[in-house]
């Protein structure tokens, strides 16, 4: 059954519906204390960890490094926010959304307020930053990323993509690649460029998206993605036109993160767990039961990584970081395969266009409409709709779970 997404709206949806029961914490994971609903994590050089807010009244918590609860809040006018990202030099910033207006905010490092906002475009936006400060923003509604030149007051530039542009990475270089859920590619864009050098194909062998959603650039330059429905992790080698090798990683794998060493961490909402990937490795070594369905992540200094799995009430969701050492000891969960997936079909390299009429971005950050399995995510899914856009796909979602019973 062919589905279809109003993506932006999604987004949001499911993130605010994740209400799954908590999982047993891990050894040497602290949970700090937020209120409202975290939904978005940065952190900084020196550990300090911003988690934006997309509950009432917005804002972001920033938290001292090691420390289990917010030290201060940046205010965001009462906007909530939708995207974060920090800038080579520290600077934060903060997309918010408020109705029909939308804004990308911008806190110089160290300051308690923003400086100055830029108008985009009404939505949701997932935000990332080039090594040179340029700021990449995806618009999820109309299928395109606009491109902030740095210290500017306003959009520079605005960059046609494929369908549902979901999450972006900057690999050091400054190229931006940039996740297309609904079109199952991911679009590159090379510094400074005005248009995709090159669409790289992820689809199943049914011709379908495999809802590629969460990336990450390695200091290498490699690139990985994380598939939803396909269940793996894509690698991109520097410069590639297609898909090098598939990591399998169970529970619809929807966001990664790597570490200076180039080991990788993935969040999957229906396992509810962080599953650790070794530098070069070709499967998992082992995995951490999280607290409840875990969204968003991010790597510290000192080798710790912070996940977040945000919940429908004010204070109902989970931010916890977990060690070095918790990640360095993982097992290996009972039962789990580890056995890579097949490499994909190479991609022709074709600029991505999308079609006239083309569906609305599905970009989300946890997108569990895309996710087959769990009679849990099909509940969550129907919500996303009743809460956000008020557009069910009820049919669809009771169809997938009922694959998963």
């Amino acid at each position: 059954m062919r589905y279809r997404w109003a993506t932006f709206t999604a987004v949001f949806g499911a993130i605010l519906c994740l209400g799954s029961a908590p999982a047993a914490a891990a050894p040497d994971a602290a949970a700090i204390s937020v209120s409202g609903t975290p939904v978005r994590v940065a952190i900084a050089a020196d550990g300090t960890a911003y988690l934006g807010n997309y509950g009432q009244g917005g804002g972001v918590f920033v938290v001292p490094p090691g420390a289990t609860s917010p030290s201060r809040t940046i205010g965001t006018g009462g906007h909530v926010t939708t995207g974060l990202a920090l800038g080579p030099d520290g600077t934060l910033y903060v997309a918010t959304a408020d109705g029909d207006q939308s804004a990308v905010g911008v806190v110089p490092a160290g300051d308690a307020d923003m400086a100055r906002t830029i108008p985009v475009s009404a939505g949701f936006h997932p935000l990332a930053v080039g090594p040179d400060g340029t700021v990449y923003v995806a618009n999820s509604t109309g299928n395109t990323v606009s491109i902030i030149a740095p210290q500017a007051t306003a959009v520079d530039r605005t960059i046609e993509v494929g369908a549902g542009p979901a999450e972006i990475a900057v690999a050091k270089d400054g190229t931006a690649f940039v996740t297309n859920q609904v079109a199952g590619t991911v679009s590159v864009i090379p510094a400074g460029a005005d248009v995709v050098s090159k669409t790289i194909e992820l689809v199943s062998e049914t011709g379908t998206s495999q809802e590629p959603h969460g990336i990450a650039a390695g200091p290498d330059g490699t690139v990985y993605v994380a598939n939803i429905k396909s269940n793996d992790i894509a690698v991109i080698k520097p410069g590639a036109g297609t898909v090098a090798e598939r990591i399998y990683v169970e529970g619809g794998p929807q966001d990664v993160a790597t570490a200076p060493d180039g080991s990788l961490y993935v969040t999957s909402l229906l396992t509810e767990k962080l599953s650790v990937i070794r530098p070069q490795a070709k499967e998992v070594a082992g995995s951490i039961p999280t607290d409840g369905g875990p969204g968003h992540l991010a790597v510290a200094p000192d080798g710790s990584v912070i996940v977040i799995s945000p919940a429908t009430s004010p204070g109902g969701g989970a931010v916890v970081r977990y060690s070095k050492d918790a990640l360095a000891a993982a097992p290996l969960a009972s039962g789990a395969s580890t056995a890579a997936a097949p490499a994909a079909t190479p991609a022709p390299e074709a600029a991505s266009q999308p079609a006239a009429g083309a569906q609305p971005s599905a970009g989300s950050w946890n997108a569990l409409p895309a996710v087959a399995g769990g009679v849990a995510a099909a509940v969550v899914g129907v919500a996303v709709w009743i809460l956000v856009n008020g557009r069910r796909r009820r049919a669809w979602l009771a169809d997938r779970a009922g694959q998963a019973g």
